[in-house]
C-alpha cells in the first residue's frame, strides 16, 4: 500500500481561482508501475470553503476490472464506492454523493484520491494513466 500524488495535489499546486466563485481544476497520474491493493492516488487539491459540485474521473486504460472508490481524507468512498475501473467512467455530479443527498463543504484543506480497493495479480498490469476533473464551488 502506497499514496502517490498526481500532479495537481502536489504540495506546492493549488486550484488557481478567486476564492468566491467556481474553480475548476484538472489532474493526471501516470501509472508507471501496476497499482497494488490498498494504493492511494491523492488526484485533486481542495481547499478549505470548497464544495465539489462537479467530478470526473476515470483511467485512460478501461481493459482491467480492479475496484477502486473516490473519496477524501476523511471518507474514502464519498463519492464513489466499491466499482470497477472498467465500468466506473464517467462524471459524478457531487450533490449526489455516496453518503450524503447534499453538498459536502471542506472544513479545511483535503485531496479528492481515488483508492485502489482489490487488484489480483492477473489485474495488476494497468498502464495509461489514472484523470480528475472538478469544479469547485467558493462560498464566501
Amino acid at each position: 500500500m502506497a499514496t502517490l500524488t498526481a500532479t495537481g495535489a502536489q504540495a506546492a499546486v493549488q486550484p488557481k481561482g478567486l476564492r468566491v466563485g467556481l474553480v475548476g481544476f484538472s489532474s493526471v497520474y501516470s501509472l508507471a508501475a501496476a497499482p497494488s491493493s490498498g494504493d492511494i492516488f491523492q488526484m485533486v487539491k481542495v481547499p478549505a470553503n470548497a464544495r465539489p459540485i462537479f467530478l470526473q474521473f476515470g483511467t485512460t486504460n478501461a481493459t482491467p476490472s480492479w475496484m477502486y472508490k473516490v473519496g477524501d481524507g476523511v471518507d474514502n468512498a464519498r463519492y464513489r464506492s466499491d466499482a470497477t475501473v472498467s465500468a466506473g467512467q464517467g462524471m459524478l455530479l457531487a450533490f449526489a454523493n455516496v453518503n450524503a443527498p447534499i453538498p459536502y463543504t471542506y472544513s479545511q484543506d483535503d485531496t479528492i484520491d481515488i483508492y485502489a480497493s482489490t487488484i489480483t495479480a492477473s489485474e495488476a498490469t494497468l498502464g495509461g494513466a489514472l484523470y480528475m476533473n472538478a469544479i469547485f464551488s467558493m462560498d464566501p
